[in-house]
């Protein structure tokens, strides 16, 4: 997904949307979010402050929604992320990469410390944009049981390489 998404670049090969590279492209990532499973949450800052940041870098960025999803998660955008909890700082960068508006939303382990409750949520709020939008979901897990009713199409990784692919049906 660091490839994927540009973070990091490919040994060998490229990685192509809609025939354009996204290494080093800003534009073919103004279209990506990558919700890692790591959080980056810049030291000292508030939900605001980094709202701001994830605007100056995504022409797409919606602050309507942003400020609608922070009163559906219940999150105060002022308080400062330091003091929120594992599962709050979690859904701290999952509604500020949905008010990113992607056209790709690339979540690695994102439900992993959330209550069963705002995992629900997390897969409403995705489903309304894949449904809505047209956005492509490319979520990773190590539950399966996890995706079955998330998911259109599964793969198994093992060591770097797809060892099975198919329908979830």
């Amino acid at each position: 997904l660091r490839i994927m998404s540009g973070v990091m670049r490919p040994d060998s090969g490229t990685v192509l949307y809609d025939d354009r590279s996204v290494w080093e492209n800003v534009a073919v990532k103004d279209e990506i979010v990558f919700l890692s499973d790591e959080q980056f949450l810049l030291p000292g800052a508030s939900m605001d402050d980094m709202q701001r940041l994830y605007a100056s870098l995504y022409r797409h960025f919606d602050t309507a929604r942003y400020r609608e999803l922070t009163a559906l998660f219940h999150l105060d955008p002022e308080r400062k992320l330091s003091t929120f909890s594992k599962g709050m700082k979690k859904q701290a960068s999952i509604l500020l990469a949905l008010a990113c508006r992607p056209r790709y939303l690339l979540c690695d382990e994102t439900f992993d410390g959330l209550d069963p409750v705002m995992r629900r949520l997390v897969k409403k709020m995705i489903y309304n944009d894949i449904l809505e939008r047209g956005t492509t979901a490319i979520i990773t897990s190590h539950s399966l049981r996890e995706l079955e009713d998330t998911c259109d199409q599964l793969a198994l990784l093992h060591q770097g390489g797809i060892v099975f692919e198919s329908d979830i049906q």
